[in-house]
């Protein structure tokens, strides 16, 4: 019998090509094994590819809608914090910081001074432009569509700088003198009064208040939140009528509650903060922020019924896309489990393989 020549080069060339396709099936198998998916889908599927992408497709559109509006409801919690510290009870059971005042005006009679009440103002005032000039990744969210700067200035009372100025020149322009002149003892609570329901009130109205005080853009920021293009908006603005109310009442306690004023005057101040027949109270200011972040908080319901449906919606469409590119990951588990074996057995022969040299026989 005649024995055929085989060499060992190309014993090594075979076991070469059986080690790199068991090393690409193992990466294939490995990536199925994690992922649930095909490899290859186009391969995989062929003609119902296109069905793939077009599925691939509404998937990632669904998730960007989920995540912006994720993002607006992260956005719009940070506005009724806001708001909370303002009018609602804290967690510790303090009143926000405009229903505090209120009650000190409501209680004035038990005030020792007018300076304690101005700076109990004051105070509040400080807290009131922090809140509205909260911010959320970037942006303020009282700003309406003007997100790029804060809504408000900070203000202090008897500076006559920024928005003080304003009010004091204005005081001037009325009187003929500045608030701190002794002459300011002699108006009469009916010259205080017309001048809180005139020239003062006129700066907390359009236009005066955007030239005054506030840089926000009425416009709330509104989020397309489903597919169907329906929109909501997630903004408030700080020109909102609580708001400008109630800081029209704060400045107006900071500024003339202890410049001088008569009695009468004085008490003038004080009503008109507190029961402003014009709706403009503290107390009117109050429930209008209240029912300004009802109105909020019924976006914040709109968007999470949104996110359900999308929700839903992206369950059915992963159900479909399971049925074109999935795989069984225990059965792909147990490939890699195989493929591994074979790449074993293929690595020991090339190693005796290699091993095999005429030298060997030779004596």
């Amino acid at each position: 019998m005649k024995i055929g020549f085989v060499s060992t080069y190309v014993m090594n060339n075979t076991q070469r090509r059986i080690t790199a396709q068991a090393q690409s099936d193992l990466v294939k198998a490995s990536y199925e094994a994690t992922t649930g998916r095909v490899y290859d889908p186009g391969l995989a599927l062929g003609a119902k590819s296109s069905r793939f992408l077009d599925t691939e497709s509404q998937i990632n559109y669904l998730n960007g809608l989920k995540d912006t509006n994720n993002l607006a409801a992260l956005r719009m919690s940070a506005s009724q914090g806001a708001i909370s510290s303002l009018v609602h009870a804290d967690k510790d059971g303090s009143a926000g910081v405009l229903n505090t005042f209120n009650k000190l005006l409501v209680g004035n009679d038990t005030i020792a001074n007018a300076g304690e009440l101005q700076s109990a103002a004051q105070s509040a005032l400080d807290s009131f432009v922090s809140a509205l000039n909260t911010s959320y990744n970037g942006e303020y969210v009282f700003g309406g569509t003007n997100t790029a700067e804060p809504p408000l200035d900070y203000y202090k009372a008897g500076s006559n700088e920024g928005g003080s100025r304003i009010v004091q020149q204005a005081f001037r322009d009325h009187f003929g003198f500045s608030p701190d002149d002794p002459a300011a003892a002699d108006i009469t609570k009916e010259e205080m009064e017309a001048f809180i329901d005139g020239p003062f009130s006129d700066l907390f109205e359009e236009p005066g208040w955007n030239a005054s005080f506030s840089k926000a853009d009425d416009t709330a920021k509104q989020n397309r939140i489903s597919p169907s293009g329906e929109t909501v908006d997630i903004s408030v603005s700080a020109n909102a009528d609580g708001f400008r109310h109630a800081m029209r009442n704060l400045i107006l306690v900071a500024e003339f509650d202890n410049i001088g004023l008569s009695k009468d005057a004085q008490a003038a101040v004080n009503e008109r903060a507190r029961i402003a027949a014009d709706g403009k109270s503290t107390g009117g200011a109050i429930t209008e922020i209240v029912t300004t972040s009802s109105e909020l908080g019924n976006s914040e319901e709109r968007v999470q019924r949104a996110n359900e449906r999308l929700d839903a919606q992206m369950t059915i469409l992963n159900s479909t896309r399971n049925t074109l590119i999935g795989v069984d990951q225990t059965e792909a588990s147990y490939r890699i489990m195989a493929i591994q074996n074979v790449l074993a057995v293929s690595y020991n022969l090339t190693a005796q393989i290699s091993r095999l040299s005429l030298v060997n026989y030779l004596q």
